[in-house]
């Protein structure tokens, strides 16, 4: 297997002039830059990535952190984040904290020992002063900004809640249940959606019902049971909003019950994942562009990275709504 020095004799330079050209930095004449990729590929020289990244203080992984990998925003965003990665040249280190805050920790304290060039992180369970103190580039998604320090990423979340609340209102709803966290740390953006929700409900003279559900618990039988509880003691709600997960299992659960769709209950959704658009009867549901999420958290993490201070410590992406048979 030919190694660096291989390539400098054969090129007729330096070992450093090949450097300088396997790494893109410095100056180099064309002509010699030609000699020495001839020579790399006439002599099938693999760089070693492992040495070079130590060399310039890079490992060219970003680490991903969520809560939990398996649920279906966090699946989807995750996703796009490493398809984004891939095509800049980077790796993902997908972080799954499990809902536990002693895991996050543990993520943390591994990653700030130089393993990682960034972070993107999608979970806050512990303070913010402890991201900080990795000091590596983060840019977070769903978070209030730390001007300085660390960018945020989101969606119009208030309008996100507005046209929730307004498409149930229109379709007749006048007793409507939302789930939301138990505990609501101010620092997320996704505060504004349950209390524009709320807010526009009753103004219009609707009832809205409040159903806190534990915080950062993705689980699926965590869900179930709350869903049944909320059959049992509201089974006159003729409205529901939550998260896609949520919505489709208490459609479920309250279809099982005997309640029609949408005569008797109607529903819309938030977030717009994949496992929304499977079922039937369609959902209406208010859809983030996680897509475009994905990308504006991996070009300003690689900006920061590369040495570029942000322009702006919050972007904001539209969220819309797209009509199901849930409201009709």
């Amino acid at each position: 297997m030919a190694g660096i020095q291989d390539v400098a004799k054969k090129a007729g330079v330096g070992i450093g002039t090949v450097s300088r050209v396997l790494n893109k930095n410095g100056y180099v004449s064309e002509e010699t830059r030609k000699k020495v990729e001839k020579a790399i590929e006439e002599l099938d020289y693999t760089p070693n990535e492992i040495a070079r990244n130590l060399i310039q203080n890079r490992t060219n992984i970003i680490a991903i952190i969520v809560p939990d990998v398996a649920y279906p925003y966090f699946a989807e965003l995750t996703s796009e984040v490493e398809k984004c990665l891939r095509e800049q040249g980077y790796k993902a280190m997908i972080c799954n904290t499990s809902e536990e805050k002693s895991n996050e920790q543990v993520y943390l304290d591994m990653l700030s020992r130089n393993m990682v060039d960034g972070i993107l992180t999608a979970t806050h369970s512990l303070n913010i002063e402890n991201y900080i103190k990795t000091h590596k580039p983060i840019v977070s998604f769903d978070t209030i900004e730390v001007e300085g320090e660390i960018p945020v990423i989101t969606v119009d979340h208030k309008r996100g809640g507005k046209l929730a609340a307004q498409e149930l209102l229109n379709a007749g709803c006048r007793k409507i249940l939302q789930f939301r966290n138990r505990e609501m740390p101010e620092h997320f953006t996704f505060f504004d959606r349950h209390e524009e929700f709320e807010k526009t409900v009753k103004e219009a003279g609707a009832e809205c019902i409040n159903v806190y559900v534990n915080w950062n618990d993705f689980n699926l039988k965590h869900c179930e049971s709350v869903v049944q509880e909320c059959i049992k003691k509201y089974p006159d709600i003729d409205g529901f909003f939550s998260t896609d997960s949520a919505v489709l299992t208490y459609m479920k659960m309250a279809q099982l019950n005997g309640s029609k769709v949408p005569e008797d209950i109607r529903f819309v959704a938030y977030d717009g994942t994949s496992v929304v658009f499977t079922n039937y009867p369609t959902v209406t549901v208010v859809a983030q562009p996680i897509r475009e999420l994905a990308r504006s958290g991996v070009s300003l993490l690689l900006d920061i990275i590369n040495g570029k201070k942000p322009d702006k410590y919050r972007i904001t992406h539209e969220v819309k709504l797209i009509k199901g048979m849930t409201t009709s």
